[in-house]
């Protein structure tokens, strides 16, 4: 059971009517009416389907009933369950990080969710190569992560809230230079990237002065 699927499972009572060709489930909402109801059909003898597009949160009410040829049997006694919360709606803020050598320590600020939303069980920490599509993934409990970056090149970093309802909004991306030197922090890294854009746009303008002579 998730967000917006739930497994509903049955046990056939064999009957005089023959054997059925399927079953029938059917579905709503706590509030709907029961001809609002649903219905998803399976085939032979399976016993179990699973349903999708469900809200969460949301509590729901199921039936089940064979058919066959010569029609429907009667429908089982109703049963309920109510899908999970969703996911945390914020991201994690405030990335900070300190690199030493090819090892990067992350801090971020807890995720607070919704009184509607699931309760935080920890964090997953997705990165990889720049130029790459496939990212590793590191899962913690707490606001803050280990991670190695071996290889040489940029790496690209991003956080997430896991829940019971699934994974929450991505953080903004960070952009980290792989780095085989001493410490470096990222408040270190954002000046130095400062400061090497200010002295690109001095000397494009110094050669756009015409010179006097002419």
């Amino acid at each position: 059971m998730s967000v917006s699927e739930i497994l509903v499972a049955w046990k056939h009572i064999k009957e005089s009517l023959g054997r059925p060709q399927g079953f029938e489930v059917g579905y709503r909402k706590d509030m709907e009416q029961e001809d609002a109801a649903e219905t998803v059909k399976t085939r032979g003898n399976e016993s179990s389907v699973i349903l999708t597009g469900l809200e969460g949160n949301t509590l729901y009410h199921f039936t089940v009933r064979a058919y066959n040829g010569a029609g429907y049997g009667p429908p089982s006694s109703e049963v309920s369950a109510t899908t999970k919360k969703s996911p945390p709606s914020q991201a994690p803020s405030n990335l900070r990080w300190e690199q030493q050598g090819s090892q990067l320590s992350l801090v971020w600020e807890p995720v607070r969710p919704l009184a509607n939303e699931s309760e935080v069980m920890g964090y997953k920490v997705f990165y990889r190569q720049e130029g790459h599509s496939n990212s590793q993934v590191i899962e913690t409990q707490k606001p803050q992560a280990v991670v190695q970056l071996p290889d040489v090149g940029v790496y690209i970093i991003e956080v997430r809230a896991c829940s019971e309802g699934g994974d929450g909004t991505a953080s903004s991306q960070i952009r980290v230079p792989s780095y085989s030197g001493g410490k470096i922090t990222s408040a270190q890294s954002t000046l130095h990237t400062l400061s090497t854009s200010s002295s690109s746009v001095t000397l494009l303008l110094a050669l756009m002065i015409p010179s006097t002579s002419w």
